[in-house]
């Protein structure tokens, strides 16, 4: 019997990766999971959705902390998704990376162009061990909820918001969350 394939999730604790988590176990990956610290505003709340995330999954759950980036007062840190997938590689070398972006993000770290070319560099640095799996790419926010939904993805336990420990209630974040009837 074939074993099945192996990553290693970013889980940030928010939707977008609670729903990756629901749809690579679902398919019956074996995925290992890692939360990422980098001295984010929110990073109490996140690191705690996450570890619950991880526990509802039944998947190992492994925070890594780095020394704090500086991070602006919106918490939106310009180049995130590069630094998680860097740290997440240097966690794990040889194994693929999952990471639960989604399309008609405006962040340039989020599209499929800046797929292509991790797949790419990655290629190059590790033979076709490791890459990058985002099952969500081509799904909006609103169809990632509704996969959220149908999964019966625990969404009460994710955590959202990019300036604060406390919802926000202004940033990104949270008005992806806002009028979505998911709290």
């Amino acid at each position: 019997m074939a074993r099945p394939p192996t990553c290693n999730l970013l889980l940030s604790g928010g939707i977008d990766s609670a729903v990756s988590a629901a749809l690579l176990a679902e398919a019956n990956w074996h995925v290992s999971t890692t939360w990422v610290d980098l001295g984010q505003p929110a990073k109490a709340r996140e690191r705690a959705a996450s570890s619950a995330i991880a526990r509802h999954f039944e998947l190992t759950w492994s925070p890594l902390a780095v020394s704090p980036l500086p991070v602006p007062s919106r918490g939106e840190i310009p180049g995130r998704n590069d630094v998680l997938v860097t740290l997440a590689l240097a966690s794990c070398p040889n194994t693929p990376i999952a990471i639960g972006i989604h399309a008609g993000s405006p962040y340039p770290d989020n599209s499929s162009r800046w797929i292509a070319s991790w797949n790419s560099l990655l290629d190059v640095e590790y033979s076709g061990a490791a890459g990058l799996i985002t099952p969500l790419i081509d799904m909006h926010k609103s169809e990632v909820i509704e996969l959220a939904k149908r999964l019966d993805v625990p969404i009460k336990l994710t955590y959202s918001c990019e300036a604060a420990d406390e919802p926000c209630g202004t940033c990104a974040s949270c008005l992806d969350r806002r009028g979505l009837d998911i709290d």
